[in-house]
Formats: C-alpha cells, sequence, structure tokens
C-alpha cells in the first residue's frame, strides 16, 4: 500500500489504529468478565470511537500549531509559513470522520438482538 503524507500525517495511523485495539481489548475483557461475551460488538465500537477521538486530539494539537513569521527583505512585506500534517493530503483531524462513522457498523448488531 502506498501511503502519501506530509509532516507528522503518517502518525494518523498508528494513533487509529493502536488506540482501536487497546481500548476494544480492555473494553472486551471488561465485558468477559461481566459475563456478557455476546457483547463484544460494544467493545468494538468503544474502540472505534475512542480512536477517533484520539486522532482528533493529536490532528488538532498538530496543526493548530501558530504559524511562523517571516519578512521578506526585498518588498518588507509578512510571510506566514504554517506546518501541515495530512495523509492522502487531509489533514489528519478530518480522518477522525470516517473512523467514527465506521463504529456505527458494530452497533447494526444491536438490531439482531
Amino acid at each position: 500500500m502506498l501511503f502519501i503524507w506530509s509532516g507528522w500525517g503518517i502518525l494518523a495511523v498508528p494513533v487509529i489504529i493502536g488506540t482501536a485495539v487497546v481500548v476494544g481489548a480492555l473494553g472486551g475483557f471488561a465485558l468477559r468478565a461481566v459475563g456478557h461475551p455476546d457483547l463484544m460488538f460494544l467493545a468494538v465500537s468503544l474502540g472505534l470511537f475512542a480512536a477517533a477521538a484520539a486522532n482528533w486530539l493529536v490532528g488538532r494539537r498538530l496543526n493548530g500549531a501558530p504559524p511562523r513569521e517571516l519578512v521578506d527583505p526585498a518588498t518588507n512585506q509578512r510571510v506566514l509559513l504554517r506546518r501541515r500534517h495530512a495523509l492522502f493530503w487531509v489533514p489528519i483531524q478530518y480522518w477522525s470522520l470516517p473512523v467514527a462513522l465506521a463504529a456505527f457498523v458494530p452497533l447494526l448488531a444491536l438490531r439482531n438482538l
């Protein structure tokens, strides 16, 4: 698979996958401990929601940094340099939206209960 990123945009991949796996596994262990292993889809959904939230926070922190201001000595004009962190040309905080929408897919299992 080909990944195209700028700045720290590639950080979205391990943040989303890592958070989803850790929170989903902890939720699954908790559900098994209380005797409800049949509700594992709730742990998956919770993991995806947590991954979306974590990615949003990381993206806002990285892309919200103040720009660097330079002055062109020839024209005395101000130039603002902004560092952009994107994955596939999309700022990383906006990758949280499809992850949050994917979190609703396991909840469709509630219709079958």
